[in-house]
């Protein structure tokens, strides 16, 4: 295996030989996630290599899917999981489906099968809940169970690191492709009206390989005035600015008189909060540490790829489908509010949600 660096985390892989090590080091950590220390080195390292040489897991896959003691071990998040095993034969599928259902959550046969994403697996991921197994649990990854037909992907496996840099002017900001920090009538289409009060990006579709056909160039990620847990829906127009805006809080934890509340900061008064996200691939040059990269210097997010699966992801409310997320970016965006702020699209409906979830 290779050394510890001094901070205590392992170093990353360097060849397959070292991905060899790591697989056979899954015997070590089985049915001890949560607390053991290798499991978390191990789950780094696996991110590190579905960010970088995921080909280097190749000759691999077959083994942690189907020696299931292996799997059980097998700690990355599903996001990391989708790049790793995307592809697995269908021998592996056999092998879980094999699995006594009250077993997959424990061994992880539930996750595995989603991120393989064949239509086989996804058949079966279709089968599982049609017959007992936990809706939504695959949802919370983006991963939606239609009346009928094998399970869909709500989401483009290709993810992009959302990078911060800060603008002095608001003209820089305007001019920019992922601006942060636009004026409300920006993106309202009554910004008299609207309840938007924040906007944390505006992000350029074509620049996220593999999101669905959109009748505007960019959709933006807007909040109200709440700090913490709400949800915004909108329509837009021609021009893409938001309107028919309808937002859902929980009165009881934010306060009937939340706007009145001199704590809360209010976008004039914060105008200095500027700037402009840069996207660029996962590569070497990311920190890849507890399921994500955001204690990479700069990094505030993650454009593509699954929902951090911690929270339900929102259902279109017009046709009830799973909606499809875009980006999710932590509040560290604009310094607003406290958590992550995410951006789903319903392409069929032509519909956006913007929310806000809390750290866990």
């Amino acid at each position: 295996m290779p050394d510890q660096r001094e901070d205590g985390a392992a170093q990353r892989p360097l060849g397959l030989d070292d991905v060899a090590v790591m697989v056979a080091e899954l015997h070590d950590v089985r049915g001890n996630q949560q607390f053991s220390v290798k499991s978390r080195e191990l789950s780094d390292q696996f991110a590190y290599l579905a960010g970088v040489h995921p080909e280097w897991f190749a000759p691999f896959q077959e083994t942690v899917l189907t020696e299931l003691e292996l799997l059980e071990g097998f700690g990355p998040s599903f996001a990391d999981q989708c790049v790793l095993l995307h592809g697995a034969p269908d021998r592996c599928i056999d092998r879980l489906m094999s699995v006594p259902q009250d077993r997959w959550s424990d061994i992880g046969v539930d996750w595995a099968l989603a991120a393989i994403g064949t239509p086989a697996a996804l058949d079966a991921v279709a089968w599982h809940v049609r017959n007992g197994g936990d809706r939504h649990k695959y949802e919370t990854c983006g991963i939606w169970i239609p009346p009928t037909g094998p399970a869909q992907y709500r989401f483009t496996p290709h993810r992009r690191a959302v990078f911060l840099h800060p603008a002095a002017t608001m003209a820089e900001v305007s001019q920019a492709t992922h601006p942060v920090g636009l004026p409300v009538h920006a993106v309202a289409r009554d910004p008299d009206r609207t309840p938007i009060a924040w906007h944390y990006l505006t992000l350029r579709l074509a620049e996220v390989p593999g999101l669905p056909d959109w009748p505007t160039e960019r959709v933006h990620l807007v909040g109200p005035r709440h700090e913490c847990e709400w949800s915004l829906t909108a329509r837009f127009d021609e021009h893409g600015r938001y309107h028919n805006e309808q937002v859902v809080a929980d009165a009881e934890e934010f306060g009937e008189n939340d706007e009145d509340n001199p704590d809360t900061l209010l976008p004039d008064d914060e105008g200095d909060l500027l700037g402009w996200a840069e996207l660029r691939p996962y590569d070497a040059g990311l920190e890849y540490r507890n399921g994500h990269i955001e204690l990479t210097p700069g990094v505030v997010g993650t454009a593509g790829g699954p929902p951090f699966g911690i929270y339900a992801s929102p259902t279109c409310d017009s046709c009830g489908r799973l909606m499809f997320h875009v980006v999710s970016v932590e509040h560290h965006v604009r310094a607003y509010g406290d958590g992550r702020r995410s951006l789903y699209i319903c392409e069929v409906c032509r519909s956006v949600t913007c929310n806000a979830t809390g750290w866990n």
